[in-house]
């Protein structure tokens, strides 16, 4: 792949709030997807297909929507942090959230192949009524 490791992470936010099928484009399937502790289905998950069916088919069962939303991109060679916060409404709340984030990719050949996410898992907590799913 031609593209850098910052052109990735932005097409990755380009299709995650447009068209999420296309992520495969950008994610690698061996990807380490490791999601914060008190976030829906938060925990660790090994692989595009995993990360697919396992964590995004299993939370957004729980939403209306969901947006990520970039505020600021840091890019490091092969890592590329990014702070921004994710825009959302809770099925059955109402009103919209709009918890704070740190993603930090690390990208190989134009592939994403690692994500750490941080973000406040509080304000998605009370959105759920104090009840975040879990694996």
């Amino acid at each position: 792949m031609n593209r850098t490791a910052m052109e990735t992470v932005k097409e990755f936010y380009s299709h995650i709030n447009s068209d999420p099928s296309a992520l495969s484009k950008v994610l690698h399937s061996d990807i380490k997807w490791e999601i914060s502790d008190g976030f829906p289905y938060g925990g660790e998950y090994n692989g595009l297909s995993s990360v697919m069916e396992n964590f995004f088919g299993k939370v957004m069962q729980h939403f209306e929507f969901w947006n990520d939303l970039p505020d600021e991109y840091i890019e490091a060679g092969d890592k590329v942090i990014v702070l921004g916060h994710y825009k959302t409404r809770a099925k059955g709340a109402e009103s919209e959230v709009m918890p704070s984030f740190a993603h930090f990719w690390t990208v190989d050949n134009g592939m994403i192949t690692r994500l750490q996410q941080y973000t406040d898992t509080t304000v998605l907590s009370e959105a759920l009524g104090n009840n975040v799913p879990h694996s």
